[in-house]
């Protein structure tokens, strides 16, 4: 089974979550609380999200030399932007740029967050950890397959594509 995860979700990016809805594919999504984010689009299709903290500064080199106190308010105000504008409380915790540390994981466990899933899975194995940046079609691999929907890659057309290939090889978890 592949799981989905699009680590920042901006205004700009939802005309590309469409295929994920048109497909029925549960997609965790990373939300950064300083910037805009589609709050009321989320909240109307919440039930194809699972939510995740993705931090509030995105400072992926400064949020992991800050000290504990500094990243604890980072990670406890991105949650609380969150539990207000979206109703739910993040589960997991996707470092920026994939950069953590201890100190930030235990950061994170004080305010009930868990490192999300597929770091621990590239941590066991780092071939069940793709991405759209680097791979044009998954393939029948099982992992978590990464995306970054805010930025110019995947390109609609592949991300579409890629999805497309998922749902008709049963290789995503589905809504129903």
């Amino acid at each position: 089974m592949i799981l989905i995860r699009d680590d920042d979700i901006l205004f700009n990016a939802i005309w590309r979550h469409q295929p994920f809805l048109e497909y029925k594919i549960i997609v965790d999504v990373g939300i950064v609380t300083s910037r805009p984010f589609p709050a009321r689009w989320i909240k109307k299709h919440l039930y194809m999200y699972n939510i995740c903290n993705h931090s509030h500064s995105h400072k992926c080199e400064e949020l992991i030399n800050w000290n504990f106190k500094k990243q604890l308010e980072d990670l406890e105000r991105a949650n609380k932007i969150i539990e207000k504008k979206i109703g739910v409380k993040p589960k997991y915790f996707i470092p920026p740029c994939g950069r953590y540390n201890d100190q930030l994981l235990e950061a994170c466990e004080r305010l009930g967050l868990t490192l999300h899933p597929s770091y621990v899975m590239a941590e066991k194995d780092r071939s069940k950890y793709f991405s759209a940046h680097l791979t044009d079609i998954i393939g029948k691999k099982e992992g978590w397959y990464i995306c970054h929907t805010a930025s110019r890659k995947p390109s609609h057309n592949r991300l579409k594509r890629n999805l497309k290939y998922l749902y008709e090889n049963k290789l995503t978890r589905f809504w129903e």
